[in-house]
């Protein structure tokens, strides 16, 4: 977060072109506030992962507390010069997402009500009075306690999203957010190195991960800072592709440059001046966070972080194998990245692979979820009520509990019922699309930052279809602020005035 303010950059905030900010005391002194709370965000979000992928209540309430203070902060100014504001070109579907989001958190608010009908769980409500002598009144929430902190949770995504898209406003800013979650990734594959060395994986940090006694003989998936090593995977492989993008990524003082026409990028540049000394760090992050997902032997985080990488690749390359320069650059990271994939792909992922087990047990869990939308179709059984609903039907041949569906979007209709989770749906969708549209419509000098978004959002997006990494609070949260970041890169006020302007200019 450098304290150079250039005139592209105020211009890009919203600023009027050809004024030059005043860079007197006061102007320094309200940097260093803005500068002070970028990083203090970005570090709560990126360190979210730290306290067991913030998935239990003494690590995400406070993290929720935080996020609440400093939305007021932003909306006050401070982090971002235009606070909360909302720009012409995105009103419609900011507002949409609103009234969307805001619908979503009536409807779970009225589960908990009694004024809400008769659900698939009044049986329940009446069976306990008849065995207590007197019960609560009859509600769709079967668990209310568990539908207010999942509530908690998401409004707290919704505060990150709002947050990172006043903040990320800046490109420098949000270069940082990719830079943060590179750096987090590397600390949490670090820390699922010691513990592989020390524990074989199957503690973290005091947590017993096994259900009987460790012996030295016992071997465990790595799973870093977080218990479950598919979730583990999944931000692994948000964190390859933040590396990537900050390898294919042009050089700041480069992109800080105002061109008229054309790209504005210099195609003849050697190779060994694009190896700048971040980029050998980056390049040294990227084998260690491959090796953490290929230990992790989780299937489907592999298979989400390489649509992800693919996707990544043909956005930012769209147009651009003209180049020689860049196609090498490219070929030059694909290469890296397959030879590390060969070297590292060990028995654990072969042998998972090869196992079907666990595949048939969540066949059965998804059979079952079938049946509990089928008792409650439109009124759903409450934020966080999938653990009590699933221990009503559970299946004899399923001995373990079991309080995931192991598929977010089927759990969402489950709880939330048909109708409102299409809304659930479209909160996530609508800003990932907006992405998609900022990494299709931008230049190429800005189109990076839109196309990181889509693609690391795309990783636990894809991978929660058949898991539940995005209902990791860590994950959640750095989701949100991807998403809020591509966002406010995908509306740039000054990139789309200057295309305006050329295409008025062919036209006529």
């Amino acid at each position: 977060m450098s304290s150079s303010w250039s005139t592209e950059a105020w211009e890009e905030e919203g600023g009027e072109p050809g004024v030059v900010p005043d860079r007197r005391w006061p102007w320094y002194l309200r940097r260093a506030v803005d500068v002070a709370m970028v990083a203090f965000f970005l570090a709560v979000v990126m360190l979210a992962a730290v306290p067991m992928g913030a998935n239990r209540d003494w690590a995400w309430a406070p993290l929720c507390t935080l996020f609440g203070l400093m939305a007021i902060a932003v909306a006050c100014g401070i982090g971002g010069r235009g606070g909360l504001a909302v720009a012409e070109i995105e009103r419609r579907p900011l507002l949409a997402l609103t009234c969307l989001f805001l619908f979503m958190l009536a409807f779970a608010l009225w589960q908990m009500s009694a004024l809400a009908p008769l659900a698939g769980d009044a049986w329940l409500f009446r069976r306990a009075a008849e065995i207590l002598g007197s019960a609560h009144a009859p509600i769709p929430a079967v668990a209310a306690d568990l539908a207010r902190n999942s509530l908690l949770r998401c409004i707290a995504c919704g505060l990150v999203f709002l947050i990172a898209r006043a903040l990320c406003r800046d490109r420098n800013q949000a270069r940082w957010l990719l830079i943060a979650l590179a750096a987090s990734g590397v600390l949490v594959v670090a820390y699922g190195l010691a513990m592989q060395v020390s524990t074989n994986a199957c503690y973290v940090g005091t947590y017993l991960k096994m259900h009987h006694e460790f012996s030295e003989k016992q071997y465990c998936l790595m799973s870093g800072t977080f218990v479950n090593s598919n979730s583990f995977a999944c931000y692994a492989g948000m964190s390859v592709i933040a590396v990537i993008a900050l390898l294919l990524s042009g050089e700041r003082k480069r992109s800080q440059t105002s061109y008229s026409y054309g790209y504005g990028e210099d195609d003849d540049r050697r190779f060994i001046d694009w190896l700048t000394g971040a980029r050998v760090a980056q390049l040294a992050a990227l084998p260690l966070l491959l090796g953490g997902l290929l230990f992790s032997a989780s299937r489907a985080g592999l298979a989400a972080t390489a649509i992800g990488v693919c996707a990544f690749g043909f956005l930012i390359t769209r147009g651009r194998w003209k180049s020689q320069s860049y196609f090498a650059r490219a070929l030059f990271v694909g290469l890296a990245i397959s030879v590390v994939v060969g070297l590292i792909a060990g028995e654990a992922l072969i042998a998972k692979f090869a196992g079907a087990d666990d595949t048939w047990a969540r066949l059965r869990i998804w059979q079952t979820s079938l049946q509990m939308i089928a008792l409650s179709p439109w009124l759903g059984w409450g934020l966080g009520g999938f653990a009590d609903a699933y221990a009503i039907l559970q299946p004899g041949s399923i001995l373990q509990p079991n309080d995931l569906a192991h598929s977010t979007p089927l759990e969402v209709v489950v709880e939330l019922g048909v109708l409102a989770a299409l809304p659930a749906f479209a909160v996530v969708l609508i800003p990932w699309s907006v992405c998609l549209r900022g990494a299709l419509k931008r230049r190429f000098a800005q189109r990076y930052l839109p196309a990181a978004a889509f693609a690391i959002a795309g990783v636990p997006i894809l991978h929660s279809t058949v898991d539940f990494s995005l209902q990791m609070p860590a994950i959640g949260f750095v989701v949100s602020a991807s998403l809020g970041m591509g966002w406010a890169q995908a509306f740039g006020r000054r990139d789309r005035g200057q295309e305006h302007f050329v295409a008025e200019r062919e036209i006529g």
